[in-house]
């Protein structure tokens, strides 16, 4: 009697494990080694559902008065319909660490009009690393194999730079792109494309369902 309760105790603490097991998985900061380093090569930047007729001229743009001694945060949480009817839903949480810069400034964030792309402003390079978490639901991601779709910095001369970050979920039935704690050492162009398999290895922080 004693090793059947045992067997049922192990067999309920496993499927507790799974039922609790966050599709969100964070690597180990230990194994995150900076993946930060330049390199051209034939990417293709991930659209946006067109909007439909009513949310043709909408623009999703957020902008904050940030006190670089003090830090901040900037939250993002917006919506439009697609032209196929969809809700588009898209999430931006850009925290900045006090002393990332010096003074006050303007920081503004705008979704790109085509892709799923983010402009931040203004250029610059900062003191500390920023922190940003950032999500879209919504997105069409069938034809996109596994290992092809990451989150970098795009240079506006087409040059990538891969960043480091805590980890990528990419849940293809739901439509659900999340980028977890990607590590901003500066200000300009960062959004979502899709790589060749063996233009860089594939990370374990990348997890595709």
């Amino acid at each position: 009697m004693k090793t059947i309760s045992t067997i049922l105790l192990v067999a309920i603490l496993l499927l507790a494990g799974c039922d609790n097991a966050s599709d969100l998985l964070v690597n180990d900061p230990g194994n995150n080694s900076q993946l930060s380093f330049s390199k051209m090569f034939e990417y293709e930047l991930i659209p946006l559902p067109n909007k439909s007729p009513l949310w043709q001229d909408s623009v999703f743009t957020m902008s904050k008065v940030i006190d670089g001694s003090v830090g901040g945060r900037i939250i993002m949480d917006k919506y439009y319909i697609s032209a196929d009817g969809d809700s588009i839903i898209i999430g931006v949480d850009l925290r900045i660490p006090a002393g990332a810069f010096e003074g006050h400034k303007t920081i503004t964030v705008v979704l790109d009009d085509e892709y799923a792309v983010f402009h931040f402003y203004p250029h610059m390079e900062f003191n500390d690393t920023l922190h940003l978490f950032q999500s879209f639901e919504g997105l069409n991601l069938e034809g996109y194999p596994t290992g092809t779709l990451d989150f970098v910095y795009i240079a506006y001369d087409g040059t990538l730079e891969l960043i480091k970050k805590n980890g990528l979920q990419v849940i293809v039935p739901q439509e659900i792109l999340r980028v977890m704690n990607a590590q901003l050492l500066h200000f300009s162009r960062y959004g979502w494309i899709k790589k060749p398999v063996s233009s860089f290895p594939v990370y374990p922080d990348i997890n595709h369902y």
